[in-house]
């Protein structure tokens, strides 16, 4: 017994000096110079991954809607693409050391094959074309969410990191809805915003403050993706789980990001988030005919609320002769685009340098296709179309499979929310592709397919909700 607490004690005290190294190192850094800040960030976190200490991935949960951009000329550009590789490279060094299977976990599964074959076909569209520093930058970026991915895989072995792990995200969902009520309540993007994003040359230069909120995101229109990953999982918990404190979480988050969305007055945004709450009237219904006077109402309880959110914001009453002679010359571009090159594309992250051209847009023009297939077609012709469709059929069915087959209803919530997740992914790229200019999607898209990944019959996560 007295062993047992010495080494509790032990434990407790080390961990303890590790967190006070890391405040000091990161306050040293700062003092130092400002690029010596994100390296020793990335620092801290490989030496921390490698000792497997298990708040990390909370932490980086946490903070995953605050990318920072950093002032350098290199491929790497915001820094948590840094602090993932070094994530996934701690991890490595921890699974080597415990001389864990490198090879199973890297490979085996169909969902990660699809992940790792659509990479394949990126790379390879961004090689066989001009390897611009924009196609280097989504190169990089793609890579590291492909690391948050096995880093997740690796890091939930369990139902109750799993749960906490959800309760990090919802709580983190909470503060950036807050901050968008503060930019709203303010009257502009604040000075924050303008500290993350002080270059702005990914989106080229946000437009003039028109009451549409960003929160810690570059954009309102990814914003509005953003939130449309996690409302999924705040439906579904707040209406099945038994965990008190996770459902009122769940409550307070969905309420929170619904207005949120609303503010974004991102037309493609709630498009996809009345996608989202149709799936669950249908998924969580007892039978058949239940699920379609439940997605009845919900239609109805739609277009409704649409009605009376356009007395209040005149861009969803309407759509201006502008946004539609515009969209319509860039979904004509990216066409264009496609046509030149159908095989492979124009290469992975080159469609935003090559439609400034084709449309005679301003020097420094950095938007994009304004939807997801076109992109996809364009920047990686019809074999990365098909790549990334595989991709998703294979999560959508992975995700369906484990809501219909799972033996507890926390398995279960989760198949439904990645579902639904992707479903409002699918529903919004109609009107905008938000995976290069919004990383913060990107990377929470592969944190959901980390946590499919987890859900299988032999890994043991599992669990009353």
């Amino acid at each position: 017994m007295t062993t047992r607490a010495v080494f509790e004690w032990r434990s407790r005290t080390y961990e303890e000096w590790l967190i006070v190294g890391v405040a000091v190192s990161l306050t040293v850094a700062a003092l130092l110079s400002s690029l010596a800040l994100p390296l020793a960030v990335t620092g801290l976190v490989f030496v921390l991954a490698a000792l497997h200490f298990r708040i990390l991935l909370p932490v980086v949960v946490f903070f995953l809607p605050v990318t920072p951009f950093l002032n350098w000329n290199f491929p790497i550009r915001d820094l948590s693409t840094l602090v993932r590789f070094s994530f996934f490279a701690g991890v490595m060094v921890y699974r080597a050391s415990h001389h864990e299977d490198l090879r199973r976990w890297l490979w085996s599964g169909r969902l990660t094959r699809a992940i790792l074959g659509y990479c394949a076909v990126a790379a390879a569209s961004a090689f066989f074309n001009p390897l611009t520093l924009d196609a280097q930058r989504e190169l990089m970026r793609l890579a590291s969410y492909v690391c948050l991915y096995y880093v997740v895989t690796d890091w939930l072995q369990n139902y109750q990191a799993t749960r906490a792990l959800l309760k990090v995200l919802m709580a983190s969902t909470i503060v950036a809805a807050l901050f968008g009520f503060y930019q709203a309540l303010s009257g502009g993007y604040t000075a924050l915003y303008d500290i993350l994003y002080p270059m702005q040359d990914e989106i080229a230069q946000i437009p003039a403050w028109e009451g549409r909120i960003t929160s810690f995101l570059e954009h309102y229109n990814g914003l509005a993706g953003y939130l449309n990953l996690v409302t999924p999982f705040c439906l579904g918990f707040a209406l099945r789980s038994k965990d008190s404190m996770l459902r009122r979480l769940s409550w307070w988050c969905l309420a929170l990001a619904s207005v949120a969305l609303l503010l974004t007055q991102s037309r493609g945004g709630l498009l996809a988030y009345a996608a989202v709450l149709l799936v669950s009237a249908w998924s969580f219904a007892p039978d058949r005919k239940a699920g379609i006077r439940r997605v009845a109402i919900v239609l109805v309880v739609c277009i409704l609320a649409a009605a009376v959110a356009g007395l209040f914001f005149q861009r969803l009453a309407e759509i201006d002769d502008f946004t539609t002679v515009s969209r319509l010359a860039i979904w004509g571009g990216a066409f264009t685009v496609f046509a030149h090159s159908p095989v492979l594309g124009a290469g992975f992250g080159n469609l935003r340098t090559l439609m400034g051209g084709l449309l005679n847009l301003p020097d420094g023009w950095t938007g994009d296709a304004h939807n997801l297939y076109l992109e996809l077609l364009a920047e990686t012709g019809i074999v990365g179309f098909m790549a990334f469709a595989f991709l998703t059929v294979t999560a959508m069915r992975k995700a369906m499979k484990q809501h219909h087959r799972a033996a507890d209803e926390f398995g279960r919530i989760i198949g439904f929310a990645i579902f639904a997740a992707f479903m409002g992914v699918l529903v919004h790229g109609a009107v905008d592709y938000l995976f290069h200019t919004t990383p913060q999607v990107t990377a929470l898209l592969f944190l959901l397919l980390g946590l499919l990944g987890t859900q299988s019959e032999d890994r043991g996560i599992g669990g009353s909700v």
